[in-house]
């Protein structure tokens, strides 16, 4: 899957989460509008499908409703652990019922002949499996952020750090690789 592809299928969450980074109510609800409307566009045009778009429909929607509409503070306050936390129950729900979310967008680059073979079901399942991780971890930074503030920030910031050092040796292992 290119990063495009990539991009495109989270958009909706990050658009939610550049534009309600703002800390303020309005914020939030042009986030949470804005990212419900990019939702029902990409679904109605098929740029978006499967685990991940259902996970955008099912929280943008009870988000529109209990914070743009209603105001819920317990929803305010726990939006960070109820939207990563829906990532991860999509990304294991989809592993759960024999669909990896990433199985679609892996078809796309991948001969219609492969699509059963045990190496590509497998390969789907890691790299879905690594998304559920990714988006665990950003659950329990988001719980621990809000339950303990300075331990969260910490937290955060170490594996931001993690991320980034395994990101630029991976890019110099590939470089050398190619020399």
């Amino acid at each position: 899957m290119d990063a495009i592809k990539l991009l495109l299928a989270f958009s909706p969450w990050i658009a939610f989460w550049i534009i309600s980074s703002g800390h303020s109510m309005l914020s939030l609800q042009i986030g949470i509008c804005v990212a419900s409307l990019l939702v029902v566009v990409m679904g109605l045009t098929k740029l978006h499908r499967g685990a991940i778009l259902w996970a955008g429909v099912i929280f943008f929607a009870f988000a529109l409703v209990s914070v743009a509409w209603l105001k819920e503070k317990w929803v305010i306050q726990h939006l960070g652990v109820l939207a990563s936390g829906t990532l991860f129950a999509a990304t294991l729900l989809s592993m759960l019922l024999g669909h990896p979310f990433t199985e679609d967008y892996a078809r796309e680059h991948v001969p219609q002949e492969l699509w059963d073979s045990p190496v590509f079901i497998r390969s789907c399942y890691t790299v879905t499996s690594a998304w559920g991780v990714i988006f665990l971890a950003n659950t329990l930074v988001n719980f621990a952020k809000l339950y303990w503030p300075k331990a969260g920030e910490w937290l955060y910031q170490h594996l931001r750090c993690r991320i980034h050092h395994n990101l630029r040796s991976a890019r110099q292992k590939k470089a050398l690789d190619a020399i």
